[in-house]
């Protein structure tokens, strides 16, 4: 026998012996009830089991209640309204049901129907950073070939699953985080990450020779740079230049008559390309610092200084137009001094020498004391491995389209290779010497000019060699969203400043 207790209609119950007609009735077409006539219901529906009795002297509803309540055995059961035992005789819960038994709204609802529709690509979602982990365009850190998952995640400041998780989304496969990477991946994750990268190359088990020095004209404007080159060379490359002014970064070669070569970069004196400037201090290996000995020290002076002192890179100060008649040697060695220049004549390493551009004097001095600088510094680089260069100037010709003057820092340049120069890429198609006689490949230390790149790039940028067309690919775009990202984010922290400045002007006014 099971009971059920159905909301506020009171109890019914399911026998599983049989019951009289009247009482089933009795029990059925109760709708609310005390618990006196419940007890009733119960006494009288029992009467009528097999093997079941009650004592004659019960006869009150008192003492059924007071028996039930002392004596009950019965188990009641709680439950909601779709759990009912229920008969097939019963009537239905509201379903339309035909005269065979069949439920007839059982298809209310129909079903969708299956069309076949193409595979849609999951769109790339960029990793969540650690919190307070910020894109910063001045955190720099160093990668090289083999590096592990767990050294470049710590160089990053970023989890190892963060980091794997990039390299999984640019197509690279990984067993763990101790499996080596290349240097491409490396920087590819931390350009992700936001961070800058600097390539270290090792030169274990490579051929390593000496090679010839990189050295960078630098100076005033109309103080004789380009003269002094001139003279150097033996050519008339001054008197070409508009207005006697240098408009472009240029390399050179100049052969000495010792049989060495030194490797020139003319700079211009213009304010206006400072920046021009500092990336040549960034490739060289020494600063010839020229100052007119009429003029003395200028602004521009100071600058040049400033630049080779923060590209760590020695100095020898070349005093030009000693021929005139108001120069004044003296005076420029007590300038430079008082500006923090320790020179050789007063107990520090700076070489002084004194030359005339035009009559051709002193060059043989400066070149012995350009050749003692290289000679102390010991300069040697690799032969073998993928090249490593940095880009002099570029230029846009019209037959053959964008042209990068550069200047090879170790390794061999191979004509054919997949390059990637700053934020472009491309293969290259040609190489030439500062000659314009095309040769197969570039050795260190060797200014060429290279052609096939798909753009523009800029004067400083490194070149890259890569493995395929598709790794160069990779990181052109890569490059170019992290400089374009760190240019909004440096636009976004002038706008504070720029906000605060007019608000001072504002409460003056």
């Amino acid at each position: 026998m099971a009971w059920r207790a159905v909301g506020k209609k009171g109890i019914r119950a399911n026998l599983t012996q049989a019951l009289t007609v009247a009482s089933r009735d009795t029990l059925l077409s109760t709708s609310k009830c005390s618990s006196e006539n419940t007890t009733k219901a119960l006494s009288t529906s029992f009467r009528h089991l097999q093997g079941f009795c009650f004592n004659s002297v019960i006869s009150g509803a008192n003492e059924d209640f007071y028996f039930l309540v002392s004596r009950c055995s019965i188990r009641c059961f709680h439950a909601s309204p779709t759990l009912l035992a229920r008969r097939k005789e019963d009537a239905s819960l509201g379903l339309k049901i035909s005269e065979r038994g069949k439920v007839l709204n059982k298809g209310k609802f129909s079903k969708r129907k299956k069309e076949a529709k193409p595979p849609v690509e999951t769109p790339y979602l960029p990793p969540k950073l650690k919190k307070g982990a910020k894109s910063s365009s001045d955190k720099t850190i160093e990668i090289f070939e083999g590096m592990t998952v767990v050294e470049l995640a710590k160089r990053c400041g970023e989890s190892i699953a963060t980091v794997q998780h990039i390299i999984v989304n640019v197509g690279e496969k990984i067993d763990s985080e101790f499996d080596p990477l290349s240097i491409d991946i490396a920087e590819l994750v931390a350009m992700e990450i936001g961070v800058n990268v600097c390539r270290l190359h090792s030169d274990d088990g490579a051929h390593v020779l000496g090679r010839s020095p990189v050295v960078t004209v630098m100076g005033h404007v109309d103080h004789g740079k380009t003269s002094l080159l001139d003279a150097l060379r033996q050519t008339s490359l001054a008197a070409k230049e508009a207005g006697g002014i240098t408009q472009h970064l240029g390399a050179f070669v100049v052969g000495m008559q010792s049989g060495a070569s030194i490797t020139f970069l003319d700079t211009p004196g213009h304010a206006a390309f400072s920046a021009m400037r500092a990336r040549g201090a960034a490739v060289t290996d020494i600063v010839v610092l020229v100052v007119a000995a009429d003029d003395g020290v200028m602004p521009q002076t100071l600058e040049a200084m400033s630049h080779a002192k923060a590209a760590n890179v020695p100095i020898v100060v070349a005093v030009n137009k000693c021929d005139k008649p108001d120069a004044n040697p003296e005076r420029v060695r007590v300038q430079l001094a008082t500006e923090g220049l320790s020179l050789e004549e007063m107990g520090g390493d700076v070489q002084v020498v004194e030359v005339s551009a035009v009559n051709k004097v002193g060059l043989d001095k400066l070149e012995d004391a350009l050749l003692l600088q290289a000679e102390l510094m010991d300069l040697k680089a690799r032969i073998d491995g993928p090249a490593q260069a940095y880009v002099v100037e570029a230029r846009l010709d019209k037959g053959r389209g964008p042209l990068a003057t550069a200047i090879v820092k170790a390794g061999t340049l191979v004509c054919g290779q997949h390059v990637v120069v700053g934020a472009e890429w491309g293969r290259i198609r040609s190489i030439r010497d500062m000659a314009r006689k095309v040769i197969a490949q570039a050795r260190p230390a060797m200014p060429v000019e290279i052609e096939g790149l798909k753009g523009l790039p800029m004067a400083g940028d490194d070149i890259v060699v890569v493995e395929s067309e598709e790794r160069a690919r990779m990181l052109s775009e890569g490059r170019k969203k992290k400089f374009e990202k760190d240019r909004l984010t440096k636009l976004e922290e002038e706008r504070p400043k720029t906000s605060e400045l007019e608000e001072e002007e504002e409460t003056k006014t």
